[in-house]
């Protein structure tokens, strides 16, 4: 009790950003984001592929009978997020920093080497009522509003309004350049080109991303790209990144 009063205290004036695979089911997720809420002033979120999961029933929940699909289940977590007061939109922190959300969904493009449809079927779990190869064009259209109410603020100087610091981010990788796990096929399950193109429409100067559990920097063309992946469970000693503080 004394750890979790001393955590609060930490973090009481923080925003942290949490780019998705929270939970593979509805209530995993609630209390997560549930705690978080608890410990930082304000949290930014993004689903992420197992977020996005209807497991079988029985297999801790039973989500079947609570979500006709995997788009129902994305309305009910934004609908959790808004009771919880947890951020899925855009918001300027401070003078200094805008924090935007874009929702995601990987491509067989990503694969640069082979960018046709694989044969491996990522994430089983998920239920789609467009077909599976399409979903990405789907999450990244929900962005467009987003991106709209950033870009009249910024009034299309592109990159921040008044110096302010644009950070977006998406569970899943932007750029191929950004390192993948050796896995059959993985490329095609990772990321989405059109979140690149996003995240420079409204100049974005770091983009957060998750989904590899690979931890890396990589500066590329004038925007910073940061994965700090917590481990499953969140591995002992994991630590934050601070990415934004004072202004810097």
């Amino acid at each position: 009790y004394r750890m979790a009063l001393d955590l609060i205290e930490t973090y009481r004036n923080d925003a942290i950003i949490v780019a998705g695979d929270v939970g593979d089911t509805f209530v995993a997720v609630k209390y997560c984001l549930r705690a978080f809420k608890a410990a930082f002033r304000r949290v930014f979120y993004v689903p992420g592929n197992h977020d996005m999961w209807i497991r079988p029933a029985g297999q801790h929940s039973n989500e079947p009978s609570m979500f006709a699909d995997s788009v129902e289940k994305l309305l009910q977590l934004w609908k959790m997020c808004d009771e919880l007061d947890v951020d899925t939109g855009p918001a300027m922190l401070s003078p200094k920093c805008t924090v935007v959300p874009l929702d995601a969904w990987y491509s067989c493009t990503f694969d640069h080497f082979d960018p046709r449809p694989g044969q491996t079927l990522f994430d089983k779990f998920c239920k789609w009522p467009m077909h599976y190869d399409a979903v990405w064009e789907f999450m990244t259209g929900l962005n467009e509003p987003r991106l709209q109410i950033v870009e009249k603020e910024n009034n299309g100087k592109g990159n921040g309004k008044n110096g302010v610091d644009v950070i977006t981010f998406s569970h899943f990788l932007p750029r191929k350049e950004l390192p993948l796990p050796g896995v059959h096929e993985m490329a095609k399950a990772s990321g989405c080109l059109e979140i690149e193109k996003q995240l420079r429409r409204v100049g974005s100067k770091m983009h957060v991303f998750g989904h590899t559990h690979i931890n890396t920097t990589n500066d590329i063309e004038g925007v910073t790209y940061c994965q700090n992946a917590m481990g499953y469970g969140i591995r002992p000693g994991a630590k934050l990144t601070v990415v934004h503080d004072a202004g810097r």
